[in-house]
């Protein structure tokens, strides 16, 4: 079943049995295989933690529809362990992604990918969200973007701005980053130069600086992205500074 970009997948299908079977499904398998392997089974769901998790996922999708991805996230994970299916797994990775957790939604999404029998396009629709998260995490390592833009989007003179402004800050000379980047700006104004000037003016604790170019990149960006939920939370905590 495919779910519209932004939900959560939907847990209860029809009564308790469906449930139970779907959650045998989720987990006989790959678990039950693991498990073996280690010398022990992994005993199938009761009713009683099926309806728990059903219970949950409900509150869950109120939280999540209602933008509480704390409350949402909490009970999608309680409802998770409680059954352990693919299903579920997918509705915390979503959590997870809108949260910008990028590491803990690949792990979900993988565990999804692991478990349940996506057709052909469902599976390239989850593999590019967790290439998306692992772009994310990489730039959460890196700090700022370090790839330039395409040739075709960004002029030799700003691409040289671009790597000097990524070399400069790399050395902790923000002053002079937040020179190169600027420079670069001034002949195209795309994504990666913003996102690095917010950065930079972040470092240089400029923060109204910070915050404007923040604003400007999440303009750039799907109001449902895991990248925008990452940058709305960072122009909020700035401006809890001020």
């Amino acid at each position: 079943m495919r779910a519209r970009a932004g939900s959560v997948r939907a847990f209860c299908i029809c009564g308790l049995a469906a449930l139970v079977a779907v959650a045998l499904m989720g987990i006989v398998g790959v678990d039950a295989a693991e498990a073996q392997r280690r010398g022990r089974r992994r005993a199938p769901p009761t009713p009683a933690q099926v309806e728990q998790a059903r219970e949950l996922f409900v509150q869950g999708s109120q939280h999540y529809q209602g933008g509480r991805l704390d409350q949402a996230l909490e009970s999608f994970l309680a409802a998770w362990r409680a059954v352990p299916s693919p299903e579920l797994a997918y509705n915390v990775a979503r959590t997870y992604e809108r949260m910008g957790e990028a590491q803990r939604g690949i792990e979900f999404y993988q565990h999804y990918l692991r478990r349940a029998a996506p057709d052909a396009a469902e599976r390239e629709e989850v593999e590019g969200r967790i290439r998306e998260l692992e772009a994310i995490a990489q730039r959460q390592r890196d700090q700022i973007m370090t790839a330039p833009p395409s040739d075709d989007a960004l002029t030799q003179e700003a691409r040289t701005f671009f790597e000097r402004g990524v070399a400069m800050f790399r050395r902790r000379q923000y002053e002079a980053a937040m020179a190169a980047f600027t420079a670069a700006y001034n002949f195209a104004r795309l994504p990666e130069v913003i996102y690095n000037l917010a950065v930079t003016a972040e470092r240089l604790e400029r923060t109204q600086d910070a915050i404007d170019y923040f604003r400007e990149y999440a303009r750039l960006l799907p109001r449902e992205s895991a990248e925008r939920a990452i940058v709305d939370r960072r122009v909020r905590e700035l401006r809890a500074q001020r």
